[in-house]
């Protein structure tokens, strides 16, 4: 799975991160050592989702073709296999929950544990989004923002990537920016608690 699409379903928990910023940079990447899948709730669910994803990506590179079939994922699944994919470097990441809606339309909750950070307590990270789709690229398009009761404007959270990216010397990845998906996958879609994927 691409790093880029990864960062379209974190933006959100980056927040967080540019907030209550932590020593080291912001980073998601997949499994590198299974062997540590093994401190993960919901183990099944995020191997069952990775296999997925390579074996799409493998039949794509072999074959140059989509191979026409939808497969779902619970909204529990598909919450175990983003937690994990930023916990494993973001060890603040308390909890992540997602509500998938038939619309192409997404919830979620995060936890942060800022214990981590030197600051006390946790932060509630709140937000419900549609996800778009052009070809095949998606973005976020946020409706609502919130940490903790506050909402937060969608141009704020840009304005502070922007400066977190300058001072790092990193590239700015935006709240409504368009990301490929991953290798093999046509398209994506939400049903009632659950992600439908064409590949």
């Amino acid at each position: 799975m691409s790093k880029s699409f990864r960062t379209a379903f974190f933006t959100p928990v980056l927040l967080c991160h540019i907030l209550f910023p932590g020593p080291g940079p912001v980073e998601a990447c997949l499994v590198e050592n299974l062997e540590s899948l093994n401190r993960v709730d919901g183990l099944d669910d995020i191997l069952r989702i990775i296999n997925f994803l390579e074996e799409a990506a493998s039949f794509s590179r072999d074959k140059g073709r989509f191979q026409g079939l939808v497969a779902e994922f619970s909204q529990e699944q598909v919450s175990a296999f983003f937690q994990y994919l930023l916990s494993e470097h973001n060890p603040g990441l308390k909890s992540l929950r997602l509500k998938l809606v038939p619309g192409n339309r997404v919830e979620g909750w995060v936890i942060i544990d800022l214990d981590s950070r030197g600051l006390p307590g946790n932060r509630n990270l709140y937000f419900a989004a549609k996800i778009e789709q052009e070809a095949r690229r998606v973005r976020l398009n946020f409706s609502s923002l919130f940490l903790e009761t506050r909402r937060v404007q969608p141009e704020i959270v840009n304005a502070l990537i922007d400066l977190v990216a300058r001072t790092r010397g990193l590239e700015a990845r935006h709240l409504n920016d368009w990301y490929d998906l991953p290798e093999g996958i046509a398209r994506v879609e939400t049903g009632a608690g659950s992600l439908l994927i064409y590949y």
